[in-house]
């Protein structure tokens, strides 16, 4: 729960307390925010009855059981977000958007642009994003909620924001509180169409950056798994932990909605990203009226981590069951993770199906390719240890061939190298997960997820079409034991090597160094 601001000193507080309140003040300039006592609880509009979104959902339906919900998977940066645009551009009623990450770059302000087009014809549009990487200024974020159908809200903010020394400050002395972050992924248009998987928003995740770009996958649905989605929104939107957004500046005016307004027109007319995500609105026919007839039925699960309850690990406690075989049994399994940290339950599980006699499959980021060095530094002890207990082990390439750059560059846009945020489980001829869960300390115990599991033989078909191409040669470095002795062998298309492949001498003594830090449990 965000605090109010603790400008006196409390009685009972241990000597020291007074002292380093003071200081996190002095540094915060005691610009901090403060929770109203209660808000009103605002929940989901009711499903559209009309409309192109409407349509196409009905479309999808025609083709399923009753229990069956539709499924197109989204492995293609570009399409990921065409799709998002072609939902925001045709909604009628409401739009729901939950978010780790919303970068202030092209796609994120242009994303910002089409909703708030999209608010001004009568759309009601809710914003959930979480508060630990908010690139967007508070006053913005005030002005954008002064728009009367527009709401964002920020999840369990840093109350110290006026500088960055404050926020860290107050981040230290409630590090328990602000250390849970919320890495949930959502977006639902008229309580009929959503898309859930592993993208945030923002130019890494959609193919248009010039210095890294992700493979990455989401998953649209329709059918009645969408309504336990929409439900999932407003646990989140009404928990304590969301603050709204009119709060965070005195200034976020209706006169500087308007200059908000104008920068957003500016900056999106300025940038070349514009050739191939355009700022004009589209009908998107291509999309709605072809695409009923490609979605997968399947019976689908959404899960989802209680937004207050630390100990509530959906997402975990239902990966388990599938990694386990409490699904049904299993014969095979493929795991693609872009940050792998095993603890102890983890190594366990794969103890056990190294007994059940599972052949297992992991696919990781190489150093090269990831692109936080510190999590393959800690990931980097456990090598062997897969290994000897039998998992084949594949480390993605940054310079993949095959269709990892028609995935995700979008053309003519080329990055330096391809990084990996893809996390999917595909255990048997018929469970999968997509959503948005690392297997590492973090995302197992702190921050809360959400995910899809779902039962379907041709959704598990065409996801391993998509994910098994890169374990190739081609996309990734095999790794293996040295059979002469001490230490492993990566091979690919480029031939055999002794060491990590890393981008450069920077990045592997960045990688050394953060062997040494104390941070496993963190990642």
């Amino acid at each position: 729960m965000v605090t109010a601001s603790p400008c006196r000193r409390r009685r009972g507080s241990a000597p020291l307390f007074p002292l380093l309140l003071l200081l996190a003040l002095g540094l915060s300039g005691c610009s901090t925010i403060g929770r109203p006592r209660e808000l009103p609880p605002d929940f989901r509009m009711l499903p559209a009855e009309a409309g192109r979104l409407q349509e196409f959902a009905a479309a999808g339906a025609a083709t399923l059981e009753p229990e069956e919900s539709g499924l197109l998977l989204l492995p293609g940066n570009r399409d990921a977000l065409d799709w998002r645009l072609a939902m925001v551009d045709n909604a009628r009623e409401s739009i729901d958007a939950q978010y780790f990450l919303w970068d202030d770059d092209y796609t994120g302000r242009l994303m910002l642009k089409r909703l708030l087009w999209a608010a001004d014809r009568g759309v009601q549009v809710r914003i959930l994003v979480d508060d630990i990487f908010l690139t967007h200024s508070d006053r913005s974020i005030a002005a954008l909620t002064n728009h009367p159908n527009m709401d964002i809200r920020i999840f369990n903010p840093n109350p110290s924001r006026r500088t960055r020394a404050g926020s860290v400050f107050r981040f230290m002395l409630e590090f328990r509180r602000l250390n849970r972050r919320m890495h949930n992924k959502l977006f639902i248009a008229d309580g009929l169409v959503a898309i859930t998987g592993g993208r945030n928003i923002g130019d890494n995740y959609f193919g248009v950056s010039p210095d890294y770009n992700f493979r990455d996958l989401d998953v649209l649905v329709v059918g009645p798994v969408v309504d336990d989605m929409a439900q999932s929104f407003d646990d989140y939107w009404n928990s304590p932990y969301a603050f709204p957004g009119q709060k965070l500046h005195r200034r976020g005016t209706e006169e500087y909605l308007e200059r908000v307004r104008e920068r957003l027109e500016d900056d999106i007319a300025r940038d070349p990203r514009r050739m191939v995500f355009p700022a004009e609105v589209s009908s998107w026919d291509h999309l709605l009226y072809y695409a009923p007839r490609d979605l997968v039925p399947g019976r689908v699960r959404f899960v989802a981590d209680h937004p207050v309850e630390r100990q509530n690990r959906e997402v975990v406690r239902s990966l388990t069951d599938l990694l386990n075989g409490n699904e049904g049994s299993v014969q095979e399994i493929l795991i693609i993770t872009p940050y792998f940290i095993p603890d102890q339950g983890v190594l366990e599980i794969f103890h056990q199906l190294e007994q059940d006699q599972v052949d297992v499959r992991l696919l990781v980021p190489s150093l090269a390719s990831i692109n936080h060095t510190a999590v393959h530094s800690h990931y980097r002890p456990h090598r062997e240890t897969l290994l000897e207990k039998g998992v084949e082990l594949f480390e993605y390439h940054h310079l993949p061939g095959g269709t990892g750059r028609l995935y995700a560059d979008t053309a003519p846009f080329r990055a330096d190298f391809i990084s990996m945020h893809l996390k999917a489980v595909v255990s048997g001829q018929r469970k999968t997960y997509v959503g948005s869960l690392n297997f590492d300390p973090r995302a197992m115990r702190i921050n809360t997820e959400n995910g899809l599991i779902i039962d379907s033989r041709r959704f598990n078909e065409e996801l391993r079409a998509i994910v098994e191409p890169m374990c190739g040669e081609d996309q990734a470095w095999t790794v293996h034991l040295n059979p002469e002795g001490r230490g492993l062998i990566w091979t690919s298309f480029e031939g055999e090597r002794r060491s990590p492949p890393a981008r450069g001498p920077v990045q592997r003594t960045g990688e050394f160094l953060a062997r040494f830090l104390p941070i496993a449990n963190q990642l």
